[in-house]
C-alpha cells in the first residue's frame, strides 16, 4: 500500500469518523436539536447540529478542517498523475474546483463557535452549500477525465464504478434537495441528503485507494 492510497483512504476515515463521532459524542448530552436515530434514512438533524457544542465542536471543527486538508492534498496528487497520462485543461479546472470546495468547507466549520447565537448563519450556509456543489462539480469532471482512454487504461475497474456511482447519486440528490429547498418541505430529507452527500464525497475520494495501490 503506497502513502497515495493511504491518503485516499483517510479522506473518507477522517471525514466520516469525524462526523460519526461528533454525533455520538452529542448524543450523550441534552443539547438542542440532537436526537438519536439514523441520520441516513430518518434524517432527525442535519450534519452541523451534530458538531456545535461543547465538547464534540472541538472534535468535528478540528476533525474536519483536517480532513479538508486531505481534501486539497488529494487534489494535487490526482492533479499530478493525470498530468502524467495526459495534459487537459480539465484536469487544472476539477482540481482548482476540488481544492476551492475545500476551502469552502474550512471556512463553513470555522465559523461554528458556540453559542449558537453567535454563529454566522449566512456564511455557514452559503459556504457549506458551496461545498457540495462545487465538490460534485469537481468530481463530475474528474470522472469525466478518468473515462478518458489515456487515463481509463491506467485505472482500476472498481474505482471507476465507485466514481460512476458516487456522482450520479449524488447529482441526484442535488437534485431533490434543492427542489425541496425552493418549495421550503421536506426538511427531514434534506437532511438526510446532507448525510449521503457527505459520504459520498468521501467514498469518490476514496476510489483514488485502488488507483494509487501500487503507485509511489
Amino acid at each position: 500500500m503506497s502513502l497515495k492510497s493511504l491518503l485516499a483512504l483517510a479522506c473518507l476515515i477522517l471525514s466520516q469518523g469525524t462526523i460519526l463521532l461528533s454525533y455520538l459524542i452529542a448524543l450523550q448530552y441534552d443539547h438542542p436539536k440532537v436526537e438519536a436515530c439514523n441520520p441516513f434514512f430518518q434524517g432527525c438533524l442535519n450534519i452541523t447540529d451534530a458538531g456545535i457544542y461543547s465538547p464534540e465542536g472541538y472534535v468535528f471543527r478540528g476533525g474536519m478542517i483536517a480532513a479538508c486538508a486531505f481534501f486539497i492534498m488529494w487534489w494535487a496528487v490526482s492533479f499530478k498523475e493525470i498530468k502524467f497520462y495526459t495534459a487537459t485543461r480539465l484536469n487544472h479546472i476539477a482540481s482548482s474546483l476540488g481544492i476551492i470546495g475545500a476551502i469552502l468547507l474550512i471556512i463553513a466549520t470555522a465559523v461554528l463557535i458556540p453559542p449558537r447565537e453567535a454563529i454566522n448563519w449566512d456564511v455557514h450556509v452559503s459556504a457549506a452549500i458551496l461545498f457540495f456543489l462545487v465538490t460534485f462539480l469537481a468530481q463530475a469532471l474528474h470522472l469525466k477525465i478518468c473515462l478518458r482512454k489515456k487515463v481509463k487504461r491506467h485505472l482500476s475497474k472498481l474505482s471507476l464504478k465507485i466514481k460512476w456511482v458516487a456522482v450520479l447519486v449524488q447529482a441526484i440528490m442535488i437534485i431533490i434537495g434543492l427542489s425541496l429547498k425552493h418549495f421550503d418541505t421536506g426538511d427531514e430529507i434534506v437532511n438526510a441528503i446532507e448525510w449521503w452527500l457527505a459520504l459520498l464525497i468521501g467514498v469518490y475520494f476514496y476510489s483514488g485507494y485502488y488507483d494509487w495501490k501500487r503507485s509511489r
